[in-house]
């Protein structure tokens, strides 16, 4: 026997509702209507499928007692649920509505997934109204039947969406060739009973034929049998109802495609680091930054090399511009004496420690970055920066400073390209990509089983977004010197502060400062500096040339107030990463 698949679930409760609703303007039809006592005499069907699966219907209606009602209503559906998620989907046309030889010209409307067909019947009394129409769709895959023979299933109500009482309903639907197996049931949609009679598949009754009785109001008649794929085309339309499972499909087509392009993806990012991204090889040692010195017997000196500033240390280690490389860069230009550092006498007892600056005079040629900063810290024509405010000056500048700090590192060759350029180009990319990547998402979700598809698509989006953060590449020069920073930053830990000459103290820890603030080492050679004073209980306003203090300050302040300088300017700081 045929398997009519019962509508569950959601549909379920969408078709009950419509026949509840069927049911109660049958019954308010009762209360208004005398002839719908009699309801439908007998039911008539006519049914034909072709070679293609083609279902034309027709359906012969005789009206009991009174006859036609002014209007007849029927609503015929266009989906059936299948197993899982999934759900058949039919396409009604060509609707016809006659009755003898009148044509009644139907209005055949959708009300959701029903297609509803109204006919005036006002006129046509007790002749019979036949009702005819074309449905693709209702042959379905019905497997493989024992002997290998593959099935077509076709599971139809013949008779549906009636707010009429039916007396007697029978038909039958040819077939081209011999049918395996037919069924007929009948009912309550959800709680369907065999009917009274159905048959075929013999020699003297080839074709599915049924008859059944007392078919109330919503009620449906399904016919149902199956036939060989060779004399029947499968032409189902199978589509599937919206779940994160079915979006999420983990089948195997779907989890190999997702499966195989985040392995490709994967495989293009780890490429593109390694061209884009990763440093170019050492070609030699390590480039000196700077380095004690031997200056005699247990002592040392700090030479700077190949005018390495602070700033381009900092730069080329991390491959950004800091707010602390731009406050070594000020110290720095201080300490080589073109510009002061000048800390301003209290306000009151409890009031913060400021500072202001003066510039002084150099022959020392500055890099463009330096040169904005010692201008809008310490301009020539007008009033010096104080730290408390330093916001407001330096914001105007901050962009320009780390441009040119950044163009900086690329000319003296320890870039291949601009670092904040590049990582701006592929934020952008990365951006966009995930931008692309949740759309490709949502639609694979809405529209398909490859939701996965989707989710890798974002990570590799993400992965890209990620990998921008490192993509400034070194090239060998900028290998080398960050190889030479990292020595030199072991030394600024490790090397004896005492091994400084007394009389070159000032000067030579100054020099190391900047340098220890970006790699490392400055608590202990700030302690070196104070040490360093050979009068401690005098006051020393200004023995350093490039930090002067009020006159009852002494070098043993110099810790707490350098610290403090460095966290003012540092938390004033605006601008880019």
């Amino acid at each position: 026997m045929g398997i009519f698949n019962r509508p569950t679930g959601k549909r379920l409760a969408a078709m009950a509702a419509a026949a509840s609703l069927l049911l109660a303007a049958g019954l308010a039809s009762v209360a208004t209507v005398a002839w719908a006592d009699d309801g439908i005499a007998n039911y008539e069907v006519a049914g034909k499928i072709d070679a293609t699966g083609h279902l034309t219907m027709s359906s012969t209606i005789t009206f009991g007692g009174g006859g036609a009602p002014t209007e007849f209503v029927q609503r015929l559906d266009t989906t059936q649920d299948a197993e899982g998620n999934a759900y058949y989907v039919f396409d009604i046309t060509n609707v016809t509505a006659t009755a003898g030889d009148k044509d009644l010209t139907p209005v055949v409307t959708k009300d959701g997934d029903f297609v509803v067909i109204t006919v005036n019947t006002s006129s046509i009394g007790t002749t019979p109204l036949t009702i005819g129409y074309e449905v693709s769709g209702a042959a379905i895959d019905g497997g493989i039947a024992s002997g290998g023979t593959a099935m077509t299933s076709v599971d139809w109500p013949v008779l549906q969406g009636l707010d009429l009482s039916v007396t007697s309903v029978s038909g039958s639907i040819v077939v081209p060739g011999m049918i395996r197996s037919v069924d007929c049931k009948s009912g309550n949609i959800g709680g369907l009973e065999p009917c009274q009679m159905w048959g075929g598949g013999t020699y003297d009754s080839q074709n599915p034929s049924f008859e059944d009785a007392n078919i109330q109001p919503g009620q449906v008649v399904v016919l149902s049998f199956t036939v060989s794929s060779s004399n029947v085309a499968v032409n189902e339309q199978m589509l599937e109802h919206w779940s994160l499972d079915r979006a999420f499909s983990v089948s195997l087509l779907p989890l190999l495609v997702a499966l195989g392009v985040l392995i490709l993806g994967g495989v293009g990012l780890f490429f593109l680091y390694r061209s884009r991204g990763r440093d170019v090889a050492s070609s030699k040692d390590p480039t000196r930054v700077a380095s004690f010195e031997p200056a005699g017997k247990g002592t040392v000196s700090f030479e700077v090399y190949d005018q390495i500033r602070p700033g381009h240390v900092g730069t080329v280690i991390d491959e950004h511009v800091d707010p602390i490389d731009i406050t070594a860069t000020l110290l720095d230009l201080a300490v080589r004496g073109h510009m002061c550092i000048v800390q301003k006498p209290p306000a009151g007892p409890h009031s913060p420690i400021d500072w202001t600056f003066e510039r002084l005079e150099s022959d020392e040629e500055l890099r463009p970055f330096e040169q904005t900063l010692v201008d809008v810290i310490a301009p020539a024509d007008g009033a010096a920066a104080v730290v408390s405010s330093i916001g407001r000056p330096i914001e105007q500048v901050i962009t320009k400073v780390q441009n040119e700090l950044y163009e900086d590192v690329v000319d003296r060759g320890w870039f291949v390209r601009d670092p904040y350029k590049t990582r701006r180009l592929f934020d952008v990319i990365g951006w966009v990509g995930i931008g692309v990547a949740v759309v490709v998402l949502a639609l694979l979700m809405a529209f398909t089983r490859f939701g996965l598809l989707g989710l890798v698509l974002v990570a590799l989006g993400a992965g890209l977004l990620a990998l921008g953060q490192n993509m400034p590449r070194r090239t060998s020069a900028g290998v080398d010197l960050l190889a030479g920073m990292h020595a030199l930053s072991m030394a600024l830990q490790t090397q004896p502060t005492n091994q400084v000459p007394q009389k070159t103290a000032y000067d030579q820890i100054s020099r190391v400062l900047p340098y220890a603030i970006v790699l490392g080492g400055k608590a202990r050679w700030v302690q070196a500096l104070a040490d360093a004073d050979d009068d401690p209980n005098v006051p020393d306003p200004d023995d350093l040339a490039w930090y002067h203090a009020p006159d009852d300050w002494n070098m043993s302040e110099l810790p707490a107030c350098l610290d403090a300088f460095i966290a003012h300017v540092s938390g004033h700081l605006v601008g880019r990463d």
